[in-house]
């Protein structure tokens, strides 16, 4: 019988508080992207919503 695994939603966004931790995950983004234009969009994206 597999067990049922409950998780909660995470949205970085809601973490991303000071210029200076949006500067340092886009940081870690490019690094991590391997060159994935879509990876580094997605980034900017939860940049742009954390600024709200």
């Amino acid at each position: 019988m597999t067990e049922k695994i409950n998780t909660q939603a995470f949205d970085v966004a809601d973490h991303l508080r000071t210029p200076e931790e949006m500067a340092a995950y886009l940081d870690a983004c490019i690094l991590e992207s391997d060159g994935d234009p879509a990876f580094i969009t997605k980034a900017l994206a939860d940049i742009a919503r954390a600024q709200d």
